[in-house]
């Protein structure tokens, strides 16, 4: 028997070789043609999409201006932990009326044109992902292309960069990671160059950055949470710091939170951009050193303090475990934002991470000068600012309603153009017109910000804000908002 068993093996062994690697490689088949559909039926989309109208009115502005945006990204499902994000990017009109009026926001008969350097329709993200949580067991994720950064120093909508973007999650203490920036742009730099060229520009200069931070699971148990930032830009900036840190106590239906801010720029002994735009290269005297570029803040600070009260209306709940359900809220706020140093320019977007108060100072210009900005009012030398502020607001089921008052008094502020007719007390002349325009000017301000705001929120994915405020003070003018969210 063990002689026939032997030749019938031998006989078919071929057959046998054939026929299992006909079964492997249909199982490899099999396995690739899973993954691949994992690729199309786990893919995911997000992003959000709004239109808003804005209208100014008083003293020292007036205006009426509509915009549009759109920002979808797609995610294809990940095969071995390897994905890939594309999205687009519309953007049409300006959230900024200044001397303007609504009139041409139509843009032709046949779809939208594109008008202005702030209008853009075309690919916004474009990156891939390396997630080795599946095939190495760990937290670790490794994006490479041209994203949003995602970090305190930025407008994570309309800042871009192109790099390597890293972090890790396996610590619920301490989440850590870096980012390297090879060309990038911020969009309140983009947009606060007259001279800029309407097709794009960039910055050459690299950014390198690394962080440490609290992760999700840490702060909910123990209601601590801390955000610490270190970068630097290539011949730019020497060292840039961002720091957060809060605390939550929790006791029955209430919630009281302890917020401090700090943010610190120390710029390079001689400045210079690299990049595209002529306004860019020439804004800190290029390779010259000319007297009259020595108008900008060399070492910048800002701190921010707040303490945030909420309590939760609930009500009994119909789920089996008999928890209360929440159906409402109330909730006060109170800070202090300032500034140290001789400038107070410290992030690359005018706001970034910051958890701010007021409702017009640092969001009604379309340079979003005003704010901490790096090329906004704060980076002039012996620029200063302080910004107390108050809010309340309440919300029960889908409405809300807020009030937020702040008193700005700042040594430099951007003002419309209604509000700019004094030139001997323009503050902007020492920058030979390349930062700004001369049709807007750069003076000091002292100012009480009041502003009521309503919410509507018709499902978790769409909601509707109307809003007024109105500076009182030098300058002096009001805005109307009204703006429809939609977030997927």
């Amino acid at each position: 028997m063990k002689n026939q068993g032997s030749k019938f093996f031998s006989r078919h062994s071929g057959s046998i070789v054939v026929a299992g690697s006909l079964l492997a490689a249909s199982s490899l088949t099999s396995l690739e043609a899973a993954k691949l559909s994992d690729v199309i039926n786990n893919a995911s989309i997000d992003g959000f999409a709004f239109g808003r109208v804005h209208a100014v009115d008083g003293r020292d502005g007036e205006g009426v201006r509509y915009q549009f945006r759109f920002k979808p990204t797609i995610t294809s499902g990940a095969i071995y932990g390897v994905s890939a994000s594309a999205g687009l990017f519309f953007s049409k009109g300006s959230s900024t009326p200044d001397n303007n009026t609504a009139d041409n926001d139509i843009g032709g008969s046949r779809g939208q044109t594109i008008d202005s350097l702030v209008d853009r329709f075309n690919i916004g993200d474009f990156y891939v992902t390396l997630d080795g949580k599946e095939t190495l067991n760990t937290k670790t994720i490794v994006r490479l292309g041209q994203r949003s950064p995602g970090t305190p120093f930025n407008d994570n909508n309309l800042d871009r960069a192109l790099g390597v973007f890293a972090e890790n999650n396996d610590l619920s203490a301490m989440n850590f990671g870096f980012q390297w920036w090879d060309s990038w742009m911020g969009d309140d730099i983009y947009i606060s160059l007259p001279g800029i060229d309407a097709k794009g520009a960039g910055i050459g200069n690299n950014m390198f950055m690394a962080y440490i931070k609290s992760g999700a699971d840490f702060t909910k148990e123990t209601g601590l949470s801390y955000n610490l930032w270190y970068g630097g830009i290539h011949r730019w900036v020497n060292a840039m710091v961002f720091g957060d840190i809060a605390y939550t106590a929790n006791f029955g239906n209430q919630s009281l939170t302890l917020t401090g801010q700090v943010s610190y720029t120390s710029m390079a002994d001689r400045p210079y951009i690299y990049g595209g735009s002529k306004s860019l290269i020439g804004l800190f005297g290029g390779n010259s050193v000319l007297n009259n570029q020595d108008w900008y803040a060399k070492n910048r600070g800002m701190y921010n303090i707040r303490v945030d009260y909420r309590y939760n209306f609930t009500q009994a709940s119909d789920e089996e475990d008999g928890a209360e359900k929440v159906t409402g809220f109330f909730g006060a706020s109170a800070g202090l934002a300032g500034s140290f140093g001789d400038g107070f320019g410290t992030l690359i977007d005018n706001t970034g991470g910051l958890k701010l108060g007021g409702h017009l100072w640092n969001s009604y210009s379309g340079a979003e000068a005003n704010g901490f900005g790096i090329l906004g009012v704060g980076g002039f030398k012996n620029s200063s600012i302080i910004v107390p502020y108050v809010k309340a607001e309440i919300g029960y089921k889908k409405f809300g309603a807020a009030l937020d008052v702040a008193y700005v008094d700042a040594s430099h502020f951007f003002y419309l153009k209604k509000g700019s007719t004094t030139p001997s007390e323009n503050l902007n002349k020492d920058t030979s017109g390349l930062l700004y325009g001369s049709g807007n000017h750069i003076k000091a301000a002292h100012f009480l910000d009041v502003a009521l705001s309503a919410t509507y929120k018709f499902t978790d994915s769409i909601n509707m804000l109307a809003a007024y405020g109105y500076a009182f003070g030098d300058p002096q003018f009001g805005r109307f908002r009204f703006q429809v969210n939609y977030v997927f």
